[in-house]
């Protein structure tokens, strides 16, 4: 295909692209970024010079991928979930809850089949160990609606607090 009017030829460097392509499996896009030019003029330099092409899975597997995100993201039940395929409680993708894998290796110790973490503080993603806490399930059962309701109180006392403050300072 003829190049656009207008447009300047590109003088590639063929070991730099081959480098970068195949050795540091950067993408088109990123090549692209990295040279100022678009994708396209990379992928069809690809072609060009013979470099071999990724396969479509190949280049969208994990670090590979463009959404990739070091192996950590925000599953819908709203837990951060982390690419560890060796831990014990990983599922099929290789991916285990964060939570769970800092608070067995901030205690040394493995979960067991009847206990859970749980968040003192009952926010998902606050993964501190000291705001993970062991429970066997039917002790988090019981836990749960206390902890709820205390998080309501002082909810309460914080908006009663703040509705105070906005009257002294009217």
């Amino acid at each position: 295909m003829a190049r656009p009017m207008g447009c300047k030829p590109i003088n590639w460097d063929i070991t730099e692209l081959r480098r970068l392509y195949l050795d540091e499996k950067m993408s088109g896009a990123k090549i692209g970024n990295l040279l100022g030019l678009k994708p396209q003029s990379v992928n069809s330099a690809l072609r060009r010079f013979n470099i071999p092409r990724r396969s479509y899975t190949e280049s969208h597997s994990k670090e590979l991928h463009y959404r990739w995100n070091g192996g950590k993201f925000l599953s819908t039940s709203g837990y951060y979930r982390i690419y560890k395929p060796d831990h014990h409680r990983a599922d099929k993708r290789g991916y285990v809850y964060e939570h769970i894998a800092i608070w067995e290796e901030a205690n040394g110790r493995k979960l067991r089949k009847d206990e859970m973490v749980h968040h003192l503080n009952g926010i998902k993603i606050d993964n501190r160990p000291l705001n993970l806490l062991a429970l066997r399930k039917e002790e988090h059962r019981r836990w749960i609606p206390a902890l709820q309701k205390h998080i309501r109180q002082l909810e309460a006392e914080i908006k009663r607090c703040s509705q105070s403050v906005m009257r002294l300072e009217i």
